[in-house]
């Protein structure tokens, strides 16, 4: 069994450490599981009012696939050279310094991370809804539910939250493939499929560029995460840059085919008057299975929301734990327990600020576009720091180099600061990348308050 070496106990007397033993497999599956979540249903709307073209809309799709591997080449060498807990944390760190990395954590606790939970939880209570009407107090229990669930997985061990992450992968791998095929395959004779009537986006095309791009990001959101489990990889400078680079083309070629059986059973004219995120892939299903389909539909986005929540508390705590060890966060966070060997402060740290979210924050949207912005700034600093420490660090071992340095960094690089850049000054979407920037910049004094006494952390 692949987790089999997580049974191993811990020498007494030593520091408490967490347990390397997850495999090339689980990598895979942290990478894809977190990433297919909400996105692949409830993005192509918002792609289809933004572009003028079922062809452009695929080849968005594939670009910025295509960018996030080129980002996940860079991720690699980093990870192989610093395969410890922190993933995007400790490369920031070791590339540009406490300060930024500091800020990163400060976003992933506010914003990022826990903004992608509290989303995800969101849109499972949003398709939970359609299977059994709730009230909204208990749309928001359900919620909090699905949060606490996953939290009291992997506080008993890294081991049961990669079996959980493992089948609901699989599971929703096999789900969306059964869909791809009965798009092609068994669509109903009776189904009926408007002629399409021509119409035009209602945005020029650079800003139909740019807001698909944020659309598309967030389906891709979330494929860095299994970077905060390198210290609990048997062989993380082997596996890690693998199982990167495995993951992001499986999701690739999932989303195309995902997108092609829409554009099959829905013109995109169509798509462009449907009011509310779901009624592509709800369109969709029910022409292939009738109008009962919609059951089938909630269900499925209910299994891959659930699974991509799981890697925001199997994976990120592992930043906190690491700031913590630092001296750059409470040190609570860097506990971790006895028995099961997880940072569980940090576990828990993360669902309870995610479910105080989740009861604040309402527009699954708005949630998702601040979400992005914030995270296209650390990814496009992360993979900087290959350039910076290829410069200031050559002596340092690099089991895994990034392919076609010094090009696909700054390809990555150059991409996503225009994509952020354009919608800060764009004002139909300036408003949740201000509110993205303005908590990072918060995250200034509050730095500065921690570190003003002069005091060194404590080395990692």
């Amino acid at each position: 069994m692949e987790n089999a070496e997580c049974a191993v106990a811990q020498p007494e007397g030593q520091t408490l450490e967490l347990r390397r033993c997850l495999g090339l497999t689980s990598v895979v599956m942290v990478v894809v599981g977190s990433v297919i979540g909400s996105g692949i249903f409830m993005k192509p709307l918002n792609v289809s009012q933004a572009l003028p073209s079922p062809l452009l809309a695929y080849a968005v799709w594939v670009f910025l696939g295509l960018i996030v591997l080129l980002g996940a080449f860079a991720y690699g060498e980093l990870g192989a050279m610093f395969p410890e807990a922190g993933g995007m944390y400790a490369f920031l760190r070791e590339g540009w310094g406490r300060g930024v990395a500091f800020l990163y954590g400060w976003c992933l606790l506010l914003v990022i991370n826990t903004g992608t939970m509290a989303a995800l939880a969101v849109a499972f209570t949003r398709f939970a809804n359609r299977l059994v009407p709730m009230s909204e107090l208990a749309q928001i229990a359900v919620a909090a539910g699905m949060i606490l669930t996953l939290a009291l997985t992997n506080h008993y061990g890294v081991r049961w939250g990669a079996i959980l992450q493992n089948t609901a992968t699989f599971a929703k791998l096999a789900a969306l493939g059964m869909l791809v095929a009965a798009g092609f395959l068994l669509t109903r004779p009776d189904a009926v499929v408007p002629e399409p009537v021509p119409t035009e986006p209602a945005v020029s095309l650079i800003s139909g560029l740019v807001m698909a791009a944020v659309a598309i990001f967030w389906a891709y959101e979330g494929w860095y995460q299994v970077t905060f489990n390198a210290a609990e990889l048997r062989d993380p400078a082997r596996d890690l840059p693998r199982g990167l680079i495995i993951g992001i083309v499986i999701l690739i070629v999932t989303y195309v085919l995902v997108n092609a059986v829409y554009f099959h059973l829905v013109p995109i004219d169509e798509m462009r008057t449907f009011a509310t995120d779901e009624q592509v892939p709800l369109t969709a299903v029910q022409r292939m299975f009738g109008s009962g389909a919609g059951v089938l539909l909630s269900l499925l986005i209910c299994l891959s929301v659930f699974g991509a929540a799981n890697p925001s508390l199997l994976s990120s705590p592992r930043a906190f734990y690491a700031m913590a060890r630092d001296g750059l966060g409470v040190r609570p966070l860097m506990r971790v327990h006895p028995r099961w060997r997880t940072p569980y402060v940090a576990i828990w740290a993360q669902a309870l600020w995610a479910i105080v979210l989740v009861v604040v924050l309402k527009t699954f949207k708005d949630i998702t576009e601040y979400v992005v912005f914030a995270s296209l700034i650390f990814y496009a600093l992360t993979v900087a720091a290959v350039y910076r420490l290829r410069r200031s660090r050559p002596e340092r071992p690099r089991p895994f180099r990034c392919p076609g340095y010094p090009v696909t960094p700054a390809l990555f690089i150059l991409t996503l600061l225009f994509v952020d850049a354009y919608v800060l000054f764009d004002p139909v979407q300036r408003r949740n990348a201000v509110i993205g920037l303005v908590i990072l910049l918060a995250g200034l004094p509050v730095y500065w308050l921690m570190t003003r006494k002069g005091k060194e952390p404590e080395s990692v």
